[in-house]
């Protein structure tokens, strides 16, 4: 990576803050990672209060089914089929074996708050037809029987009397199962009297034969509130809406303290590496001098030693330029990643800064037989500093020039679209491989081949390029193929 000496700034430029800020910090608020598992989080949180209230709902309908069978079971042993055989019209309400009926239906009705209704059905010729022997509201008064206070008897008010028929054509359970032992039905059933949930018994004679069955409706509403009185709807979405508040909460904590850490690491970070610069910075300015001391002795030496001295001097040198180089870029590099790069703005002609550039490695392309090809159709005006915009291109050339072969040629493209200039740098050298595209503009990352043509490399020019560039309002990007080349684009505001 060739030295982009523009990054070292003096105290004589106009200085503004650089106040973009980190990028490894807004990265990691923002990573997918967390983003994933904040999902998951609720995901899982959602998905076990939905299979809680499901299974608790299951778990309680069971249960009320299960009481609704047991209680039918129970009150059909208080009859037999013998005193019901003398009850087939409405015209024997009159006797005492009806009022004794009624009375006990009403009390085993008493014993169980939820139970609407209490009655005994019989078979008749129709398989899909039952008919009223008995109702716990049969003798009841029309005050009683006007349960919701309206003035008058409605139709779902109304008790079943002896001889009124009653279709089980949706009732299947009445149709078999409720003669062969106690049940409930599978799901709330719809009649005239409304939306209920009935648990059934056979009544048998004295020959084991069932001839009636005793039926307990419970109201779907009554029903309803049963199911959620465990666990409502209201309290599936509080445990919801607390288990969201949790995983935020313990979202926060994490991602406090993971940029509490990486604040810490920044901070120990930049004063390790300003310790190494400031002691680094003395010898290599020992080293400069000794070198220029050198070199202004060259003419007084004996010819015998002159080409020695000469040959170890530029030795030297080579090694304190490449040792200040990385000072540079480390300094630069530091500079954008906590946010306090000065630059100075300044009307720039584009045209200018590339012939500028493209003058100062012109000795570097001789000597590698290379030629770099601009096609720039029309100037363009760029409000930006202007060594750093040269530095960005020398970085972006340089670059192409090292990775590309000898004889080779880069190209440099600048295209006016609208608002924005479309530069691309393209050569036909070595290439990134895939693998290493993606990290091609972080700190300190390098492709896997990068030592075979450039040993010395620090691995920040393009992440300082990327910097600089989004300072100033534009984006940068890559297209590389390895071994046949790569192209960096870069777009930046024109002055209109």
């Amino acid at each position: 990576m060739a030295k982009m000496a523009v990054f070292c700034y003096n105290k004589r430029n106009t200085h503004m803050n650089f106040s973009t800020p980190p990028v490894r910090r807004s990265s990691a608020l923002l990573s997918w990672k967390i983003v994933l598992f904040l999902g998951v989080s609720l995901a899982v949180i959602a998905g076990a209060c939905i299979f809680f209230f499901l299974h608790s709902r299951g778990i309680i309908d069971h249960l009320v089914k299960d009481r609704l069978r047991n209680e039918a079971a129970i009150a059909a042993m208080n009859f037999t089929g013998e005193e019901l055989q003398s009850i087939h019209t409405q015209a024997d309400m009159q006797s005492p074996e009806f009022g004794a009926l009624v009375w006990r239906l009403k009390d085993i009705r008493a014993r169980m708050p939820q139970i609407r209704f209490a009655y005994i059905m019989r078979r008749t010729e129709n398989p899909n037809m039952l008919e009223f022997v008995v109702d716990a509201d049969a003798l009841s008064s029309i005050a009683e029987l006007d349960f919701n206070k309206n003035g008058t008897i409605d139709s779902s008010e109304e008790p079943g009397l002896p001889g009124d028929v009653y279709s089980i054509v949706d009732m299947p359970a009445l149709q078999s199962e409720a003669f062969l032992t106690p049940t409930t039905d599978k799901e709330i059933t719809l009649d005239q009297w409304g939306h209920s949930l009935s648990g059934y018994a056979p009544i048998y004679d004295g020959n084991g034969q069932a001839v009636a069955v005793l039926g307990l409706d419970m109201m779907a509403e009554d029903y309803a509130a049963i199911l959620q009185s465990i666990f409502s709807m209201q309290a599936m979405l509080l445990v919801l809406l607390g288990g969201i508040l949790v995983t935020f909460s313990v979202m926060g904590f994490v991602l406090r303290n993971r940029a509490e850490e990486m604040n810490h690491l920044d901070a120990e970070r930049r004063w390790l590496l300003q310790l190494i610069l400031h002691q680094v910075g003395t010898p290599l300015t020992i080293f400069k001098w000794g070198v220029e001391s050198l070199q202004e002795m060259l003419p007084h030496l004996p010819e015998s030693a002159r080409a020695e001295v000469q040959e170890n001097t530029l030795i030297m040198e080579d090694g304190v330029s490449r040792l200040d180089h990385v000072t540079e870029v480390l300094l630069a590099a530091d500079r954008i990643q906590e946010g306090s790069m000065q630059v100075a703005e300044e009307r720039v002609s584009f045209k200018s800064v590339i012939d500028e550039t493209v003058a100062g490695i012109q000795s570097r392309l001789s000597k590698r037989a290379q030629q770099v090809r601009v096609d720039m159709p029309e100037d363009v005006l760029l409000h930006l500093d202007r060594r750093l915009l040269a530095g960005v291109l020398r970085e972006l050339l340089d670059n192409a020039m090292v990775y590309s072969p000898q004889n080779g040629v880069v190209s440099m493209r600048v295209h006016r679209h609208n608002k924005l200039v479309e530069v691309q740098v393209s050569d036909q050298g070595a290439g990134i491989s895939s693998e290493d595209l993606p990290r091609v503009f972080e700190r300190f990352s390098r492709g896997s081949n990068a030592g075979k043509y450039d040993p010395n490399g620090t691995g920040v020019g393009l992440y300082i390029a990327k910097g600089i560039i989004e300072r100033f309002g534009g984006k940068i990007a890559v297209r590389s193929v390895e071994g046949k080349g790569t192209t960096i684009t870069f777009s930046l505001p024109v002055v209109q």
